[in-house]
């Protein structure tokens, strides 16, 4: 299945910072086969958060990831086997990271997207891809378009929810998409919390989520110790919640993780999931 993390506004939504932590942790809670990448025209942040763990050259850098899944996919030679070789294992045998293209033609890679998204639907249980914001992109809409769900990432300020859920950035394709909500960034004490914005914009409780504001978490992706920090989070114990900053990081992060697959109807969520 195919899941595209996207958002209305650039910069503000922390879309791949989000998508780092649910995927990581998904890989780490679940044993299932996982793809991570994104489209966009330069390489990202999803690279460089990963960097400790990915072992490559020049040579592979330009002759593997997306760059060779798309020559690949031009000759007719791609498989889902082929998918797997041109990725870079982070999470072994659950999570793999497809670099993104280091020479981005869009009408190139707009024809070969559909045998990428064909072949990788057969090999991974979960393909996660980070697109461009806004609505002018014409990979980002192809992409949501494909999409079996859509996780838009919002923040807490009123004036880019309301011009979301008020439709001015409002992809006509979300008409016909499982979503889910992502807040990015969040901040629990803030007046603009979970439980006022799904009763402003009339969301379900069950399709809203968060990724909560943590230094330490930046630091481990500044630092490229992503699963590090995640893995120590998860030890700690569930019962200090409310005083553990890192341990309500975790649990979020996984609720969303878990919102994601029960919207794909791959798990039941659980009635205490989201409580704030």
């Amino acid at each position: 299945m195919l899941v595209a993390f996207w958002g209305p506004v650039h910069g503000q939504v922390r879309t791949t910072s989000n998508m780092i932590a649910i995927v990581t942790m998904l890989a780490l809670d679940y044993q299932m086969r996982m793809l991570i990448t994104h489209t966009h025209a330069e390489r990202s942040t999803l690279e460089m958060a990963y960097s400790k763990l990915r072992q490559v050259d020049i040579y592979r850098e330009v002759a593997a990831g997306m760059d060779g899944i798309e020559n690949l996919a031009q000759c007719g030679m791609l498989t889902p086997e082929s998918i797997k070789d041109n990725a870079e294992s982070i999470v072994q045998d659950r999570l793999d990271l497809i670099p993104g293209l280091m020479n981005h033609d869009v009408k190139t890679f707009k024809r070969t997207l559909p045998f990428i998204f064909e072949s990788a639907r057969r090999y991974y249980d979960l393909t996660f891809i980070d697109v461009s914001s806004g609505t002018k992109n014409e990979i980002s809409q192809y992409v949501l378009e494909q999409a079996d769900l859509v996780v838009v990432n919002l923040n807490q300020n009123s004036s880019v929810l309301d011009s979301f859920f008020n439709r001015q950035d409002w992809p006509s394709v979300l008409d016909q998409k499982p979503i889910i909500y992502c807040l990015g960034s969040y901040e629990r004490n803030s007046k603009m919390s979970i439980q006022r914005i799904a009763s402003r914009y009339r969301v379900p409780r069950k399709n809203i989520g968060a990724v909560p504001n943590n230094y330490r978490y930046m630091d481990a992706h500044n630092e490229q110790h992503i699963i590090d920090f995640l893995l120590r989070s998860r030890t700690r114990e569930k019962k200090f919640l409310q005083h553990d900053e890192e341990v309500y990081f975790t649990e979020s992060v996984r609720n969303v993780g878990q919102q994601i697959l029960h919207g794909l109807g791959m798990v039941p969520l659980q009635g205490d999931d989201f409580d704030d």
